[in-house]
């Protein structure tokens, strides 16, 4: 609407000096419109400069948050990754007679943050959660220094492999994870929620099988509501 405004006002400028220097002759009139012409150019130079400067300042940003963003996947585990692992950790259990366990959880209604804040809000909440969850595994007494793994299997899903970790503390880790991911403040009317399921390595599977698995009960998770850990 302002802009409507803009272009209407300045439609008068020429009759506006036409009628200030009363003139009546050609010469006058195209001093008039001279005048108004530079104006125009002028302002729309400002503008150019004023947008081009402001398109430069944020592609600087989206570039340094595209690196971000990248340079975290890339620093997190793939599922082919987390396949090689799952295979050694198998062999480990199995040799040594250990228990382990994973945690696999994914972000409840990414889809809908996406299409309601864009997909640079939704590659923010990705970001979020592999920080906060590479800050959990420091920080629990449980999972520092104990090779705890983190992978990304899917677009949402996450794998969090802790070795030597039974199956009723890895629930109890899930549920500090739960809550430390509930806490994140993004800017957004909604509050960040995942879905776990928790799975013991204690019988050896092919880690396909197991991935099958993993993926079925957390399916199965979703069924109960949103920040469930099954």
């Amino acid at each position: 609407m302002k802009h409507i405004w803009f272009i209407f006002l300045s439609s008068l400028v020429p009759a506006v000096i036409v009628f200030l220097s009363k003139g009546d002759t050609f010469a006058e009139f195209y001093v008039a419109f001279l005048i108004y012409t530079l104006i125009l150019t002028g302002l729309g130079t400002f503008l150019y400069q004023k947008n081009e400067t402001k398109f430069k300042r944020e592609m600087k940003a989206l570039v340094k948050r595209e690196g971000i963003i990248s340079g975290e996947l890339v620093l997190i585990n793939t599922e082919e990754k987390l396949k090689n692992i799952l295979s050694l950790e198998f062999e480990r259990c199995s040799m040594y007679a250990r228990e382990s366990s994973i945690i696999f959880f994914d972000v409840d209604h990414l889809g809908e943050i996406n299409h309601k804040y864009g997909y640079n809000t939704g590659d923010q909440v990705i970001i979020e959660i592999i920080l906060s969850t590479k800050r959990f595994i420091t920080e629990s007494l449980k999972l520092q220094n104990s090779g705890a793994t983190l992978a990304r299997v899917k677009g949402d899903t996450f794998a969090l492999l802790m070795p030597n970790l039974e199956e009723h503390h890895a629930y109890n880790e899930a549920e500090k994870l739960k809550r430390m991911i509930e806490t994140l403040s993004l800017g957004i009317d909604e509050s960040i929620t995942c879905r776990f399921a928790v799975l013991s390595m204690n019988q050896w599977a092919s880690e396909e099988a197991f991935l099958d698995l993993a993926y079925e009960k957390l399916k199965l998770a979703k069924d109960y509501g949103l920040g469930v850990i099954i």
